[in-house]
């Protein structure tokens, strides 16, 4: 958190819980770099779907099938003959795969990210900053947190939008003192 945040601060603080001793603020739209984040995530995904285009188009036009067969085959849902006519583009293929990033390493980046910018954690009976958090803490939370996580993000951005905010759960207050 910068040495300024506290002049961004309208109103007394909310948070969500996901544990006991994790919480983020509740600010009831995405910070800026928050929504940074989100447009390298969207950005990296819609590099891996161009490149996963090019090379089904090519593959559909050196084979004479269908782009969606071509599709089909680069996604393992091809049958062994397919496969077969494909083994010349396998290394395009790996490559492809291997610079693209899942869907779940999208939600952790996105949730490291704002594990940084509103995350507390509870060290030595008192709530800190989490501003240092790292993908490497991020990867060690299981699944049921992200998810808490994720859904939180959402009514977030949802709340942003004009919507109101998703079931809130746990929510606390605090005094000036407890941040």
């Amino acid at each position: 958190m910068s040495k300024y945040s506290f002049l961004l601060q309208t109103k007394e603080a909310e948070y969500f819980e996901l544990l006991p001793s994790l919480r983020l603020r509740k600010h009831g739209s995405w910070l800026v770099a928050e929504s940074i984040e989100q447009e390298e995530i969207s950005r990296t995904q819609s590099q891996s779907t161009i490149r996963a285009v090019q090379l089904a188009k090519r593959i559909a036009a050196d084979r004479g099938i269908s782009l969606e067969e071509a599709f089909n085959a680069l996604q393992g849902g091809a049958d062994l003959n397919e496969m077969e006519l494909l083994s010349e583009y396998t290394e395009e293929a790996l490559d492809m795969l291997s610079g693209s990033s899942s869907a779940e390493a999208g939600n952790a980046k996105l949730v490291t990210a704002f594990m940084r910018t509103r995350g507390q954690g509870l060290v030595e009976d008192e709530w800190v900053e989490l501003d240092d958090w790292s993908f490497e803490d991020t990867k060690r939370m299981n699944k049921s947190i992200i998810t808490k996580a994720i859904e939180f993000i959402v009514s977030e951005q949802s709340y942003e939008e004009g919507g109101s905010p998703k079931k809130a759960s746990k929510r606390t207050k605090t005094t000036a003192s407890e941040e």
